[in-house]
């Protein structure tokens, strides 16, 4: 498919955009504005949902974690708003967008390219993009997490659940005019395969030293299920 100039600046564009949505350090905001601290000074130092509910507590956690996902979210809904209004007739595809904002969250230019893991807000790029599978996503996130304790643990087994879903819909989805395909994907969409799986091994490789952690036993569990929450106020 050819790409004119204009269409091609569109795209250039987009992608900046997606790294820059990606990038915004909604951790480090929300923080800053409600506690006057800097989360990476405290816990693990990572700048992600994690360190968020375990320094600033579940209330503000959870609006760090709302933040992230709406990073991803946003710029797929964009995407896909685009193609449908025929404003670009070759637009790469929306989960690749997506993905540029996953690496803007690990690698934020705000944060001199460090950030977080991409968890949330890669839950963002699925939910916006084919929703069912985002929500399994999450179904295998909150089911480990409740099981395990390990937030390490839950973010790889949701990543294994999202890629098995997505590969399932690979072989078995509906065709590109079903009704359900808005919500489900599509049948042989191998930019939605390769880019999972793509995904899917950078949230493995960014959980490296949680692994070792988990390996000698000083990976610290998450109190998330517990019934009280002393940083919360």
């Amino acid at each position: 498919m050819d790409f004119t100039t204009a269409e091609l600046l569109g795209s250039i564009g987009l992608s900046v955009l997606a790294y820059l949505f990606g990038s915004i350090p909604v951790s480090i905001i929300v923080g800053k504005i409600a506690r006057g601290v800097d989360i990476r000074d405290y816990g693990s130092g990572n700048p992600g949902t994690t360190n968020a509910i375990r320094v600033l507590g579940r209330k503000l956690g959870f609006v760090v974690f709302i933040g992230d996902v709406l990073k991803g979210a946003a710029i797929v809904v964009i995407v896909r708003v685009l193609a449908a209004s025929g404003a670009f007739d070759a637009l790469l595809h929306p989960l690749f967008y997506g993905v540029l904002a996953s690496m803007g969250h690990s690698f934020s230019v705000f944060l001199g390219f460090k950030g977080g893991k991409a968890v949330a807000t890669t839950a963002g790029v699925f939910l916006a993009y084919t929703p069912l599978l985002g929500v399994f996503g999450l179904l295998g996130y909150v089911l480990a997490l409740r099981t395990t304790h390990y937030v390490s643990v839950a973010s790889c087994t949701g990543a294994t659940f999202m890629l098995l879903s997505v590969l399932t819909v690979f072989i078995t989805g509906p065709a590109q005019d079903a009704g359900i395909a808005y919500v489900l994907g599509v049948k042989h969409d191998w930019w939605m395969l390769v880019l999972s799986f793509l995904i899917f091994v950078f949230i493995f490789y960014r959980h490296r030293e949680n692994f070792k952690r988990l390996k000698a036993g000083t990976e610290p569990k998450s109190t998330f299920f517990q019934k009280k929450d002393t940083t919360d106020k």
